[in-house]
């Protein structure tokens, strides 16, 4: 059953259609200095009913087409850029004793991956369309309990080990999201949803009570794409679903509005003084309303089905009332769905904010939604900012408590930390690029220099709802940006990057007072800082010199004991990587870094090639760090050969086989560690196989699953 709507705050509704949209304008784009949003008008108001609903849909609409024909310069992106016997004990217990889990940003709040494990040493892997449970512990007795086909391709489930459930989530395509359904009445189903080709969400909910039977138990198929997901430790699972709204055939069909849009993208870009382009947007305007009154607002809803083997239906998914806006005109149609539910599907709740929100973060109180200026209100001479709203899921369902704004744009959630009751945040603001006329061409004036921020924000006690700005460090690493970041208790971390890596230390336990303690300056840079404890980071990303980077992939171990003098106190290229090009999925996904304490080992998956593009190689690297943390040492080097692709065995025998170049063997993924009361074991994940290692000794496999 569906739980009844949450209630947000309320705000007095500012802007309809037939307040003049010139003057709605004048706030948004070139006559605002700096270009700059006011911080109140990202606060939510609720939506009353599907009339509001398409006031909303109309202004957004009016912005879009008015802005969409009109030059615009995007921010320029910088770039990211032997055998041998084995002592194996024979005393294993028969559950381990330990093991390293997902790496979590925050050890209360879980998050989805391709691998989970359970207390009793099982083992639940996503491949392709399928996932494979595997009986792992003991280690030498390793192997397949069963594999469960789910038809779509999937990298992402959540665990309840409590309930013995497992809830996948998966994204699709059109069509392809009904192509192996079993029945015509699913396909025709699917197929109905009002998405042409944008991207729907699938979530799969599988019993796994009868480990060698699992069981599907119920299917959801959601209008958008999953943005992520979130659990807060023992609640409800979250997810935000980004739902672009199309627009309404009786706009694409409205000939007088597309004359009248011809005319003023013509105006606009001449610059013409003998046109009103104001009494030209309001006339615009008042056609799009003209055409939106025709359509009912309950059908350009997002959608959702509930799929099964004997039939499909669409279930209540989302009203008009739901939906809460921020004072905002969007000039792009979007929507940002937050559903919450049990882990069998049950009990579920939905409601959505338009916005374009593209990056969330979840502490163990409260989820925040962030959404960037340049994809939002984005207008050539907008200001680079970033809106945060910030929602309480304790109760089980995110209700809103409050808004902030700040300049730049976050790298990803890992630059967002919230602790006692303050959010930290850091930022790269990039100049943005205003627009000039010279002899009637149009030509874009040279940006000053990215700068690097931190802020400190808290929910005043206040009635509008506002995270104010009560702390910050401005303008740090002048034309550099942001690589990554970590919050350590009421200490945080920040790596830039231009040529040479700056690593900056803050004290944040005075939060109105926030200051930066220590500086160090090195080579390369670090993707991912992982704490160990309060005093060291051991980081992982791309290895440099003075004059840039080298390509080689490196870790490091800092001290960070003193914050005004933090130290690298080693660095280690696995060996072979040396002399070549290198990266791993570690850079990106955290989910794929492991660290053990109780082994002191660092695993990552790296891929790449030596000294020329036939070298190539593909392995997991074992790092130890040394027992005082003042070293690095290269412990092992573990490769999953042997197997191709399907497409790879076709064209061997081919001259320009892309396979001779590229490792296609196997795409290295994760890594696991577990342990019983003597022994640690290492289990490496592609996705054609799981192997086990005893830690002390890699250069025998003690087991292996191909997956069928």
């Amino acid at each position: 059953m569906k739980i009844s709507s949450i209630t947000l705050t309320l705000m007095t509704c500012s802007l309809f259609l037939s307040c003049s949209n010139a003057s709605q304008d004048s706030t948004l784009g070139s006559a605002l200095s700096p270009n700059k949003v006011p911080q109140e008008r990202t606060s939510l108001r609720q939506l009353a009913d599907c009339e509001d609903y398409r006031r909303s849909f109309t202004n957004s609409i009016t912005r879009q087409l008015l802005d969409q024909g009109l030059l615009r310069v995007m921010p320029i992106m910088m770039e990211m850029s032997v055998s041998s016997d084995v002592a194996v004990s024979t005393d294993v217990n028969s559950v381990p004793t330990s093991i390293t889990g997902t790496n979590l940003q925050e050890t209360t709040v879980d998050e989805p991956d391709l691998v989970k494990t359970m207390n009793d040493g099982t083992m639940l892997v996503l491949q392709e369309e399928k996932l494979h449970i595997l009986r792992a512990f003991p280690p030498t007795e390793m192997s397949l309990l069963a594999s469960l086909s789910i038809d779509v391709p999937a990298e992402k489930m959540f665990l309840d080990e409590s309930l013995q459930k497992v809830v996948i989530l998966a994204t699709s395509y059109g069509y392809s999201a009904a192509r192996n359904l079993p029945t015509p009445d699913q396909r025709r189903a699917t197929l109905s949803l009002p998405i042409g080709g944008s991207a729907n969400t699938e979530v799969i909910f599988v019993d796994i009570s009868d480990r060698t039977k699992p069981e599907i138990i119920n299917r959801w198929l959601l209008q958008g794409s999953l943005l992520d997901g979130r659990r807060p430790l023992n609640n409800r699972i979250q997810l935000a679903i980004q739902v672009p709204l199309q627009l309404p055939n009786s706009i694409q069909n409205a000939l007088l509005l597309q004359k009248k849009l011809s005319e003023y993208y013509e105006a606009k870009f001449e610059n013409n003084p003998d046109q009103n382009l104001s009494e030209m947007e309001i006339e615009i305007g008042a056609l799009v309303e003209q055409a939106v009154s025709k359509q009912d607002m309950a059908e350009i809803l997002p959608k959702a089905l509930q799929l099964s083997d004997i039939a499909s239906q669409e279930i209540p998914w989302l009203s008009c009332d739901e939906i809460s806006e921020p004072d905002i005109t969007l000039n792009s149609l979007g929507m940002t769905l937050l559903v919450s539910f049990e882990s069998d599907g049950s009990n579920y709740q939905t409601s959505a904010v338009l916005n374009n929100a593209w990056q969330l973060y979840g502490s163990a109180q409260h989820l925040y939604l962030i959404q960037g200026s340049s994809g939002w209100w984005w207008n050539a001479e907008q200001s680079d900012q970033t809106a945060i709203w910030q929602l309480d899921w304790q109760s089980g369902h995110p209700i809103y408590e409050g808004s902030g704004l700040v300049d730049g744009q976050v790298l990803n959630s890992f630059s967002l930390s919230e602790y006692e009751g303050f959010l930290r945040i850091v930022t790269t603001e990039r100049p943005n690029f205003p627009i000039v006329h010279v002899d009637d061409i149009r030509q874009v004036i040279e940006p000053s220099q990215s700068l690097n921020h931190l802020f400190v924000l808290k929910l005043a006690d206040t009635e509008n709802s506002e995270l104010e700005q009560v702390g910050s460090i401005l303008n740090l690493a002048p034309g550099e940006r942001v690589q990554s970041a970590r919050f350590v208790g009421d200490r945080g971390y920040l790596v830039t990057f231009r040529q040479v890596d700056p690593l900056f230390a803050f004290d944040l336990s005075t939060p109105n007072e926030p200051t930066l303690e220590g500086e160090l300056k090195i080579p390369g840079f670090s993707n991912y800082m992982h704490p160990l404890g309060e005093t060291h980071l051991l980081t992982v990303g791309p290895a440099g010199d003075d004059d840039g980077l080298s390509g080689e992939w490196q870790a490091q171990l800092f001290d960070v004991s003193n914050l005004t003098n933090p130290e690298q106190v080693d660095t280690l290229i696995p060996s072979k990587l040396k002399g070549g090009r290198a990266y791993s999925e570690a850079g990106w996904d955290h989910h794929a870094f492991t660290y053990d304490p109780r082994s002191r080992l660092l695993v990552t998956p790296i891929q790449g090639y030596g000294k020329n593009w036939e070298s190539q190689f593909s392995g997991f690297s074992v790092i130890e760090v040394g027992p005082e943390l003042t070293s690095l040492t290269e412990r092992g080097w573990i490769e999953h050969e042997g197997k191709l692709s399907s497409d790879c065995e076709a064209s061997l025998s081919e001259e320009s086989s892309p396979c001779k170049f590229w490792n296609l063997k196997s795409q290295l993924r994760r890594s696991l560690i577990m342990s019983d009361n003597l022994i640690d074991y290492l289990y490496t994940i592609s996705n054609i196989a799981v192997q086990t290692h005893q830690v002390d000794n890699f250069t025998k496999k003690l087991a292996e699953v191909n997956y069928p």
